[in-house]
């Protein structure tokens, strides 16, 4: 079994299995066998709600990729983000919030999902999800090489600048790009 969620085995015994330490978290309700490695694939075969059309960008992403996690390895906390086409069905799922945007022609498939790519996780996390956390994940992609400031910059390039949360992204990223700081907001 590489994933293990209560379906699988009862709500008590994956409690039981999860506190005796016998699987690792992964997702909300999905856990791996400790002997199972954690990689991307494995963390997108944990993504099998999110609807194949679309895309699964911010943080989410960033945790497929291997880029960012919990301090125990698992996934951010829900809703995660997911950008398709303007116009299409929504199901109805807490756990994830919809979007519509440039982001949903970005999708590269690993397993049953699409998973933006690093750089447009960045900005999409940077614009949707808590700033402090995103704008340290980034700070630590730059540091480490795997997300560059060009990536960054073409992938902003590909949004409106009319488009919502363009300014702010736009000024969080010449902060952390190029030192300068960001006016807040309402001045």
């Amino acid at each position: 079994m590489i994933l293990v969620t209560p379906a699988d085995v009862g709500r008590p015994q994956f409690a039981r299995l999860l506190r005796d330490g016998i699987v690792a978290p992964l997702a909300a309700g999905v856990a791996r066998p400790l002997d199972v490695p954690s990689s991307p694939g494995l963390r997108a075969l944990a993504c099998a709600h999110v609807p194949r059309h679309t895309v699964l960008t911010g943080l989410a992403a960033l945790w497929v990729h291997g880029r960012w996690a919990r301090v125990d390895g698992s996934a951010p906390q829900a809703p995660w983000h997911v950008v398709g086409v303007r116009g299409l069905s929504r199901t109805d799922d807490a756990r994830l919030a919809f979007h519509s945007g440039v982001t949903s022609r970005m999708g590269e498939h690993m397993g049953p999902v699409r998973v933006a790519p690093v750089a447009r996780a960045c900005l999409d996390a940077l614009r949707w999800e808590d700033e402090h956390v995103t704008r340290a994940a980034t700070v630590a992609g730059l540091a480490a090489g795997w997300v560059t400031a060009p990536e960054l910059r073409a992938s902003l390039a590909l949004d409106p600048s009319n488009g919502a949360g363009y300014a702010r992204v736009a000024a969080i990223v010449r902060e952390l790009v190029d030192g300068v700081p960001s006016v807040p907001e309402g001045f």
